[in-house]
């Protein structure tokens, strides 16, 4: 039994030092492991750290911009609402001013038909009591002066000259 207690102290001494061996493997796998990983961490930085610095840069002026942005929304919202009030306002001065010059035209066409039918009864008048019976003493005047001509020209139409006249005709 001694011996199989020795055997068995050599077998574990034996699977303790291949254990440590591999253990020491490990770290040391663990250690360049490690330093590549730092190093990649180190390399990765100094690449990212520009795109980083950049990209702050960005978003301050994109935040910038969105700010700006907002800014003019508000104004235009402002803007549009102005404008659709400014857009009422003369609308209604246009529906305002075309009713009111409807019932002016309609006025005036009332005037302007009064008027009419006033020259038409004036005239009418002016027709009956004046000019017919400026016609009327017109005739008797071209008359009497017609009879009185006849009385004093003295001549008298000779009848041959009549005939010699109807004789052209024919």
């Amino acid at each position: 039994m001694e011996n199989l207690v020795v055997t068995f102290i050599g077998l574990t001494a034996v699977a303790i030092v291949v254990q440590v061996c591999v253990l020491g493997g490990i770290l040391v796998s663990v250690k360049k492991l490690a330093f590549s990983v730092e190093r990649l961490r180190a390399e990765m930085e100094k690449k990212i750290d520009p795109a980083l610095t950049e990209l702050r840069d960005v978003l301050a002026d994109a935040k910038a911009i969105l700010g700006n942005l907002q800014t003019a929304a508000g104004n235009f919202a402002g803007i549009s609402e102005t404008v659709r009030s400014q857009v009422e306002r003369v609308n209604a001065v246009i529906e305002d001013t075309t009713d009111r010059a409807r019932d002016q035209i309609a006025r005036a066409d009332e005037v302007v038909t009064n008027a009419i039918e006033k020259l038409e009864a004036t005239s009418a008048v002016v027709q009956q009591n004046v000019l017919a019976p400026i016609r009327e003493v017109s005739a008797l005047v071209r008359g009497v002066s017609g009879g009185l001509q006849f009385l004093f020209s003295g001549r008298k139409n000779q009848v041959d000259a009549v005939h010699q006249d109807e004789e052209m005709f024919i």
